[in-house]
């Protein structure tokens, strides 16, 4: 077994629950799919904590921003990336400066180990393409057209922040319609998963959001799941879809003490939207 996170956003309560949650159940292994830093008031901490708990990161569409340009993001994320970009430049430490920057400028934008692959956004453009769980509905052609560049059983995604199962019917379920809600038993099909969000849930639950993978059959004892999902005989068997608590009230109150960061960045934490 191994977690997937995904869509920290400078959280750091957030974080460290997931990662107390995922401690406890003893789970060794670690992907995290990107935007790490991003609206929220503790980028430094969080870039640290996934550079020494993950076993990679994938680059997500505000990390790409801090690292160059903004481009296409509303008024209130344009100045996050601005202001996370001035806090990691604001490390006094010339060499834990360097050692961020550079972690954040190799984070790898598609990454795929045996049935599995790995981006931030959609297999067909992996940083910054969002696939909604009404384009099922509203444009098909855009699920369809996903799964037609997925060259993997399985794809994991975030950045929507909407946690659930895109199958190439297409079709979607969130958590809760999931008939073994709220995991999802793996077969012979198809899926773009989306684990949700850590640090900024979007779907009207505001606990933090991860997903762990159940694996079976990779006949490789003693090596770590991940290690083993480079071979051709792992099993994926099921995806458990993981809910946890935090302290919402902390991560508000540092962001609407910090001028910077648009309040509302803080109010929708408590809302999930």
């Amino acid at each position: 077994m191994f977690a997937i996170i995904s869509d920290i956003h400078g959280n750091l309560e957030a974080l460290q629950a997931v990662l107390a949650d995922i401690d406890a159940r003893g789970l060794k292994e670690i992907v995290c799919l990107g935007d790490v830093i991003g609206y929220g008031p503790n980028p430094k901490e969080c870039v640290d904590l996934i550079a020494n708990r993950c076993r990679f990161c994938m680059m997500g569409n505000h990390d790409h921003a801090v690292l160059f340009e903004p481009a296409n993001f509303n008024p209130a994320a344009e100045r996050a990336a601005y202001w996370t970009r001035q806090m990691l430049e604001s490390e006094r430490d010339a060499a834990v400066r360097a050692k961020r920057w550079s972690f954040l400028g190799k984070l790898p934008v598609r990454l795929r180990e045996g049935p599995i692959l790995y981006v931030h956004a959609s297999p067909r453009r992996p940083i910054n393409e969002y696939i909604f769980p009404e384009d099922v509905f509203t444009n098909p052609q855009k699920v369809m057209s996903n799964f037609e560049r997925l060259d993997a059983q399985l794809c994991f995604v975030g950045h929507t922040h909407q946690p659930g199962v895109f199958l190439d019917d297409p079709y979607f379920d969130p958590p809760s319609d999931l008939p073994d809600s709220p995991d999802w038993e793996v077969e012979d099909e198809r899926a773009i998963i989306n684990v949700g969000s850590v640090g900024q849930p979007r779907d009207k639950d505001p606990r933090a959001s991860y997903v762990i993978v159940h694996t079976f059959g990779n006949g490789q004892p003693g090596k770590s799941a991940l290690l083993a999902a480079t071979a051709a005989d792992i099993e994926i068997e099921q995806i458990e879809f993981v809910r946890i608590e935090y302290d919402i009230d902390s991560t508000v109150s540092k962001i609407l003490a910090e001028p910077m960061l648009d309040d509302m960045l803080g109010h929708r934490l408590r809302e999930g939207r």
